[in-house]
């Protein structure tokens, strides 16, 4: 056959040839017929390779070069059972005439199976790494703004925290097998072989797939830069065929979710007549917790007099409105082949009072405009050409310091003052602004940031030089800068005397005013990347190998450029689809580090074994149709060590002569001199380098019983993080100078995951069941614990972000247990019973600081989980996903967790509150209270440390596919309509937070439900 005329299906079968090999025969038995034949495909064109076995036996061949075989039978009544990668098995009796032509259709299905890696794809059958992936595809449905969020649950290994519901600013945390750094744990994020910053901002509209490289073998060819993990993200394309039109628009109701309940005025006042008496004072001499006061806030007829208002219900709305809308294009000839994404995004924020003055509106709202296109073109028979050229434009808006605000709703008492006095005006009183003038007329911020991303890739066939040989050239370009633009006023404000009527001013009014544009961070980065690919095939062997070198230049504001250069290279060993071996590597350099110290190396190899293509697995062919084992081992490293640039350089500074500084050098003693002069303010370390990272890996892949009924992945991991960054803790401060950094930290980290998915079909019904389940535990080895630490005062052997406090045995049950236990008073008093009773760790007799130890776990979960249940059934599907997570720990203190928190406004209390301790309420579930803000209850402690354990409904879904014949009167070629909702239910053991949240004040943007109604349509 000419060679031109091959096609490439044909290409691909002859590789896969020489995977199962040729002429394998396995001895038989000595009475035996031969059977003959040959196997081709639909097209008629012969497959070489096919595994053919006599059902029930191992006797077995494989087809030669022209798709021929020849196999022994015993008896015209055995079966032979044809198998090839990506073609549907058939089975055929011996009894049949001769010669056999089989005839295999393409397991069309099987052939989409395959996994975006690090520089290149691989078939899932032949991957060797731990990688999880999902498809575009199950995340467009999925009614929130941003990608980071969309995928929580949805991938094994992969750890999301959302801690802000803020539109604009709800970007999740992402961590890739827990912790393994307390530097940085961020995960590099690859956009179609590109590095970007965030992956929040993509529309989940534009991704075809996204892949999380997890292990060593998968990430080291990414060096430096590989440590934390990478979440590679590919965009769409345009395929070969007629236009297709795909609309989608989602319209969404926002409902903010766990609001702290705080108490009203008399309930609140109540509690704190108890606190008052329990710190010793006397209720009389606070007017507010009089008879009379008490009954009139009991009564509440007089709202100027005895106002009651929960601030966070008065100022935050029940539900705020999102809009998204996408319309994607693709088509294409066999010269030119274009994807076209335009999506836009309109998502309100959740205050009231934000049009009031009807000059502007300074609610949180967030606006955001995508735009993708991805062309490829070919240019000759060895040259494709392909530019993807995409940006969006984001708009926030907002009053000045929202954090602020939050502060002021949870510390603000519901009796300080009305939102408007009698005559119309705001209220206020000295020194305790009005949150609602915060809101509604102090101004506003809106920031606009602009982002391009251009990447060209010219991908050259080199065969005309030998067969297998490619190279790549990409070049990128990726830009950030923005703006925000800000806008003041001040309205009066009123303190209005309800005894005498009178109003005394606190604020005056100033006009809206510009005050002026601040840029924000601007960021640039361009990037060079050259792939030579070289495939070989040699009998049963097939060798794939990969040489990569990469460049970019970032720079960030007006800073000098980072420049990051390395090279990578693969190679990949395929022996008769059965024994895969595979070796990448990483050699990288950055410029922040000291010159003979600015290259690594990082190598890992990986194995895999697929048992399944062994004749000896044909008895249980019927159970178990896929089964693999790999491993892999490898060094990655992270060059995200925090700390300022070129940290490796001593730096010496100029202090000028100033008798009021006290780093100076000065000169007598009852009138010192100050001469001023040059100090070193930071040592020189030229052996700073990069974190290391030992990690090791074992998994599973099975496929059991028929039609993908049951699929299992299963993964068992370790990692030794070394020379990670931190300021020597052992070393005595007597230079005068901060501690030196030295890359003397060291954490390991081991865990393992589980993913199971299960699918099948009963008459008319299909349903499938996935389950994903994740656990990643980290442990300190050094921390460089000063010698003489207690045991339990040193980091090493504990969590990272392990919280730190004291450990609570319980209430004093009496003033005999108080006498009788070590005393607390220190820590903030009066101590009485009722008070918590902490542990006295170190045996002095005194609870102290010497005393607080490791309580409870960190923030980030090391368990994380899911179940999705989805069923089908005459176009309509409904499908949930409940995501859990579990062993982390919330803590909230100040406002958030102590009754009468103190800070900006007095603090609240809540329903916990209520149960406190008294001597006929022994069996309390909260302490006696306190005013005292300092007191000894409200130290960092277990009982306030709460479980962060959390089980959420993320999402539901149902939707109805219209049937064909309507679809075709309307000409077009399907209707989906959907109702979608997330965030609904959280079951935790927190009241009035999420348990997502890191901010231990309280203080975050609550996040939101969202209900959803979109319909999809397809011309």
């Amino acid at each position: 056959m000419n060679k031109r005329n091959l096609s490439l299906s044909f290409t691909l079968r002859v590789m896969l040839l020489l995977l199962f090999g040729m002429n394998n025969m396995v001895t038989y038995g000595q009475n035996k017929n031969n059977v003959t034949g040959i196997v081709v495909d639909q097209k008629g064109l012969s497959i070489p390779g096919v595994n053919i076995t006599v059902k029930g036996t191992k006797s077995g061949t494989t087809t030669d070069f022209e798709g021929k075989f020849t196999i022994g039978v015993t008896s015209p009544s055995n079966i032979l059972v044809f198998n090839y990668t990506g073609f549907i098995s058939v089975e055929k009796s011996a009894s049949d005439k001769q010669p056999f032509k089989i005839v295999m259709n393409e397991d069309r299905q099987s052939l989409k199976e395959v996994v975006v890696i690090g520089y290149g794809k691989q078939k899932k059958e032949t991957v060797t790494g731990a990688i999880s992936t999902i498809q575009g595809k199950d995340l467009v449905d999925v009614p929130t703004s941003n990608l980071s969020t969309a995928i929580a649950g949805k991938l094994s290994g992969v750890v999301t925290i959302q801690s802000s519901g803020r539109p604009g600013e709800d970007a999740a945390s992402i961590f890739i097998r827990g912790q393994s750094t307390w530097v940085n744990s961020r995960p590099l994020i690859i956009v179609d072989g590109v590095e970007r910053g965030s992956i929040s901002e993509i529309d989940p509209n534009e991704v075809q797939s996204i892949s999380v490289l997890k292990d060593a073998s998968s990430t080291a060819v990414y060096g430096v830069r590989g440590a934390n993990g990478v979440i590679l993200i590919t965009t769409k394309r345009g395929k070969e065929g007629s236009q297709k039109i795909i609309i989608s628009a989602n319209f969404g109701a926002q409902q903010p979710v766990n609001i702290p309940n705080f108490l009203g005025s008399y309930e609140h006042l109540l509690l704190r007549k108890q606190a008052t008496l329990n710190d010793g004072l006397d209720p009389v001499n606070d007017p507010l917790l009089t008879d009379e006061s008490l009954e009139g806030f009991r009564l509440g007829n007089d709202k100027y007099k005895y106002p009651n208002l929960k601030w966070y219900n008065e100022v935050i709305k029940s539900m705020a409105f999102q809009q998204r809308y996408n319309i994607n294009v693709v088509g294409g000839t066999k010269k030119v082949k274009y994807f076209v994404s335009v999506g836009y995004l309109d998502q309100g924020g959740m205050f009231k009072y934000t049009n009031t003055s009807n000059k502007y509106s300074s609610d949180t709202d967030y606006k955001r405009f995508n735009f993708r296109s991805n062309i490829d073109l070919t240019i000759n028979k060895y040259q494709t050409f392909s530019a993807n050229i995409s940006g969006r434009t984001e708009e926030k808006n907002g009053f000045p310091d929202v954090s602020n605000v939050f502060q002021t709703l949870i510390a603000k008492v519901p009796y300080a003052h009305p939102i408007f006095n009698p005559d119309g005006s705001y209220a206020a009183i000295a020194g305790q602004p009005n949150p609602v003038v915060k809101i509604a007329n102090s101004g506003y911020d809106n920031t606009r940031i602009n982002n391009y991303d251009i990447v060209g890739v010219l991908k050259n066939d080199l065969s005309f030089i030998t067969d297998g040989l490619s190279l790549d050239m990409n070049l990128s370009y990726n830009s950030s800068m923005g703006a925000t633009k800000g806008y003041r006023e001040q309205p009066d404000t009123f303190y209005f005397n309800p005894n005498t009527e009178e109003y005394d001013q606190i604020t005056e009014s100033s006009p809206l005013t510009y005050v002026g544009e601040s840029a924000t961070d601007t960021y640039t980065n361009t990037g060079i990347q050259l792939k030579l690919g070289y495939t070989k095939s040699i009998g049963k062997s097939k060798i794939n190998t990969t040489a990569i070198y990469n460049q970019q230049n970032e720079k960030y504001n007006a800073n000098n450029p980072f420049v990051l250069m390395g090279y990578a290279g693969r190679v990949e060993y395929d022996y008769a689809g059965k024994y895969l071996a595979e070796f990448n590597m990483g050699y990288n350099g950055s410029e922040n580090f000291a010159p003979g110290n600015q290259f690594g190396f990082f190598p890992a190899v990986s194995l895999g074994y697929v048992v399944t293509n062994e004749p000896f697995m044909e008895s249980v062919s019927s159970v178990v149709k896929f089964l693999k084992i790999r491993g892999s081992s490898g060094m990655v490293g992270n060059d995200k060590i925090g700390g300022n640039r070129f940290l490796w350089q001593g730096l010496y500074q100029y202090i000028p002569p100033s008798p009021s500084n006290l780093q100076n050098f000065g000169f007598g003693t009852t009138n010192p001199s100050s001469l001023g002069g040059i100090y070193e303010s930071r040592s020189e370390n030229r052996l700073l380098t990069w974190e290391k990272s030992n990690k090791q890996n074992i998994g599973i892949d099975a496929k059991l019983f028929d039609k993908n009924l049951l699929n299992i992945t299963f993964d068992v991991f370790s990692e030794r993080r070394t020379n990670i960054l931190m300021a020597a803790r052992s070393l005595l401060n007597t230079t005068g100078i901060p501690s030196p950094q030295y890359n003397i930290g060291e954490v390991k980290n081991w865990g393992y995951e589980i993913d199971i998915r299960h699918s099948h079909k009963i008459g008319q019904v299909e349903y499938s069941l996935n389950g994903l389940y994740s656990f990643a535990r980290n442990e300190i080895i050094n921390y460089d614990d000063p010698a003489g630490t207690p045991e339990y005062q040193k980091f090493k052997g504990y969590r990272i972000g392990q919280y730190r406090g004291f450990k609570v045995l319980g209430f004093f049950t009496s003033q005999e247990d108080i006498d009788n236990s070590p005393s607390q008073t220190t820590l903030g008093g009066p101590i009485i019973p009722g008070d918590l009773k902490y542990e006295d760790i170190n045996g002095d007799n005194q609870i102290d600081v010497r005393d607080r130890t490791p309580i409870g776990y960190s923030n980030v979960p090391e368990i994380v989980y899911s179940l999705s249940p989805e069923i089908r059934w005459k176009g309509f599907t409904l499908s949930a996903m409940f995501q859990g997570a579990a062993n982390a720990s919330v803590l909230f203190v100040s406002n958030a967790g102590y009754e009468f928190g103190g800070a900006a406004g007095g603090g609240q209390v809540t329903q916990t509150h209520q149960d406190f301790w008294t001597p006929e309420n022994p069996n309390a579930s909260y302490p006696s209270l306190h005013l005292n803000p300092q007191h000894s209850n409200k130290n960092v402690n277990s009982f306030h440390l709460k479980s962060g354990n959390y089980v959420r409904l993320r999402n539901v879904q149902i939707s109805y596919d219209l049937p064909d014949k309507f679809c075709k009167k309307l000409n077009v070629s399907n209707v989906k309509v959907l109702l979608s909702g997330n965030n609904l239910k959280t079951w935790s053991h927190i009241d009035g937070f999420d348990p997502e949240t890191l901010d231990q004040n309280g203080e975050a943007y609550p996040q939101q439900s969202v209900y959803n109604l979109g319909v999809n349509i397809n011309l």
